[in-house]
């Protein structure tokens, strides 16, 4: 559907009609971009967020929020972004926005399943799937903000990967299971 307006001529008694037109289609354009989601300011170019404005229940000032999230599938399209990997961007993102510190919110990302090939190095992303890692920058920038990775070595065992293939912020753990239930035990909130 189009909308067209059309404005008469500029004339003496015009302005005084167009002054009120382009006050309410200023304030249209205003609620139509406030309704568009934003990225940052925790994770820059990443985890777009709406405000709300509205909500019934605020945003505790002063907790720690602590979490962990369970990833295990990718998609089949290597060349795209794992979407779990920008939900953690999200949560930093409408957090901060929100403000809650980024000091002030403990993550970890637990990957097994297909997952834990977001965060081959692009070394070996290179020599296993013939494109570069598209997750490497949203890694690197999560790991920046303080969060932890944490991959199944049973997923990479039955996989067939080493250690080496690793991008540096990832450590291998026995298995997802085990890491999962170690960070529940320390407090953090499963967040599948």
């Amino acid at each position: 559907m189009r909308i067209g307006i059309s404005l008469p001529p500029i004339g003496a008694n015009t302005m005084q009609t167009r002054l009120p037109l382009l006050l309410v289609l200023s304030a249209m354009s205003a609620q139509l971009l406030a309704n568009e989601p934003s990225l940052g300011p925790a994770i820059e170019g990443y985890g777009p967020t709406y405000p709300i404005d509205d909500r019934d229940v605020r945003v505790e000032e002063g907790a720690v929020y602590r979490a962990v999230f369970d990833v295990a599938a990718y998609s089949d399209d290597l060349t795209s972004l794992n979407t779990h990997l920008v939900s953690v961007a999200r949560f930093l993102n409408m957090h901060a926005r929100n403000g809650v510190a980024t000091e002030s919110m403990e993550l970890a990302v637990v990957l097994h399943g297909a997952a834990f090939k977001s965060v081959l190095n692009n070394d070996a992303y290179q020599a296993r799937y013939d494109v570069d890692n598209p997750n490497l920058e949203l890694v690197m920038k999560l790991h920046e903000a303080g969060v932890r990775f944490y991959v199944c070595g049973q997923s990479m065992a039955f996989g067939g990967f080493e250690k080496s293939e690793l991008a540096s912020p990832a450590k291998i753990a026995l298995s997802a299971m085990t890491m999962l239930t170690v960070l529940q035990t320390e407090g953090y909130a499963l967040l599948r």
